[in-house]
């Protein structure tokens, strides 16, 4: 069951109404788990075992009404960070839970903790350092950018770590990490600041930033 705050800062209703309608979504959430039945938002409980999504929460739609090089040929040398961009550029995501996909491959870190041979245990935490590139495949689509502040959470019971990101900085964009296995056994942080710049038929990426994987044993 996926919880969401609303502050709101960007809404004008200041009757209360408001407050009712997000007391009755988390009404109908709690029911919806009890039946067993779902919407797509988050996991859903049956049987006692927590069922994640497998796809993002709404679909994706054709960009072919847009000219993506109508927009970027006025930002040529320009940071990617500083355009603004269509929204239909950007996936139902933002880049705070677009860090969680580093922890897709949760198993190769148990695989270095369980070598005792030095090279062996590289050669798995080499693997999950590269693994995060496996879902960018043919997926064209921008994270939001969070807002300063704004902090994601994630646990995982079936792969066996939690994490928090945070967005602590703006100008320039840097977002942390921490996460930590539910066993104790690794502990995984760090900042990323990506930097990336449009060159008309070149985009250069410098990914900048301190990753830091931490095998407790």
């Amino acid at each position: 069951m996926v919880h969401f705050l609303y502050t709101g800062f960007d809404s004008d209703n200041s009757s209360g109404e408001f407050s009712e309608a997000v007391h009755k979504v988390d009404v109908d959430d709690h029911q919806s788990n009890r039946t067993g039945k779902h919407n797509g938002d988050g996991p859903v409980q049956e049987n006692g075992i927590k069922k994640h999504r497998t796809s993002l929460p709404a679909p994706m739609f054709t960009r072919s009404d847009f000219s993506v090089w109508s927009i970027l040929k006025k930002c040529i040398g320009l940071e990617l960070s500083k355009i603004t961009m269509p929204i239909a550029f950007n996936e139902p995501l933002s880049f705070l839970q677009r860090i969680t996909e580093y922890m897709e491959h949760t198993y190769l870190i148990n695989k270095a903790n369980c070598h005792s041979n030095p090279l062996e245990r590289m050669q798995a935490v080499a693997a999950f350092a590269v693994s995060a590139v496996a879902s960018q495949w043919e997926r064209t689509g921008k994270p939001f950018n969070p807002l300063l502040g704004e902090t994601y959470e994630l646990i995982r019971d079936d792969l066996g770590f939690r994490l928090i990101s945070e967005q602590v900085s703006h100008h320039p964009p840097i977002s942390a990490f921490y996460s930590e296995g539910l066993n104790q056994d690794f502990i995984f942080h760090g900042s990323i600041y990506p930097k990336l710049k449009f060159w008309g038929k070149s985009v250069e990426a410098e990914p900048r930033g301190t990753i830091t994987l931490e095998l407790i044993k």
